[in-house]
């Protein structure tokens, strides 16, 4: 998507959060119909159980607080878990076959789209799922810029079995491989495949697609699912 060509609509337009968050009834087929998307075929729900493979389910995590210790912060006691401790917010994404290793900060929904990262930069859902962890986390880029191509450029077009690694701001690494890729009209956005539950950590990398349409923006998304490795 190109950054400065409409707010907001070079990206994420028409996802439904609102829709998803207050239980609305989202249509969640979507086809996998464009040419530059691999692993098409199915729809974005088919790729999202595809995608979390034999999952098993892991009791639920929970975050590590922190308090200002006298000479730095430092971890509180914790809570004795069988699933260990939350993963850290990511902070790198490196994908070598699309030429990506990019810094990742935290975008929000305001008035029901995603807010959108600087150019060069990914966005992750930061009121979704952390990389690493069970769920879908979610992570935008742009497809385009005014100068060239954007971070996400080359992102429709990465094979199933492409390597993608999610680097965390404690140093842990979270790698994924893709498992395919749907494009699908913004005004039919599957919201339940792609910001619902998952039993087991599942990435989805989302950019635009389709026909771009001038003071409107582009016509589609480009949603990418990839597992745990």
């Amino acid at each position: 998507m190109a950054a400065d060509r409409s707010t907001r609509v070079g990206l994420l337009l028409a996802i439904l959060l609102p829709a998803l968050l207050t239980g609305g009834a989202v249509l969640v087929v979507a086809r996998s119909d464009a040419p530059g998307v691999p692993g098409g075929g199915g729809s974005a729900a088919a790729l999202a159980r595809l995608a979390e493979g034999q999952a098993r389910v892991t009791p639920a995590l929970h975050p590590v607080s922190a308090r200002l210790g006298a000479a730095a912060l430092g971890p509180e006691r914790l809570e004795s878990l069988a699933g260990g401790v939350r993963p850290a917010p990511p902070s790198r994404i490196s994908i070598p076959a699309a030429g990506i290793d990019a810094q990742v900060v935290p975008v929000s929904e305001h008035h029901g789209a995603l807010t959108v990262p600087r150019i060069g930069e990914a966005g992750w859902f930061d009121a979704g799922p952390r990389p690493g962890e069970p769920g879908r986390a979610v992570l935008i880029g742009h497809l385009d810029t005014h100068q060239g191509p954007g971070l996400f450029a080359r992102v429709p077009s990465l094979l199933p079995g492409t390597r993608i690694t999610v680097l965390d701001r404690h140093g842990g690494e979270h790698d994924y491989n893709v498992v395919g890729g749907a494009q699908v009209r913004k005004n039919r956005f599957p919201a339940r495949s792609v910001y619902g539950h998952a039993d087991a950590p599942v990435l989805v990398l989302i950019t635009c697609g389709g026909p771009f349409r001038p003071g409107r923006g582009y016509r589609d998304n480009v949603l990418l699912y990839a597992r745990a490795a």
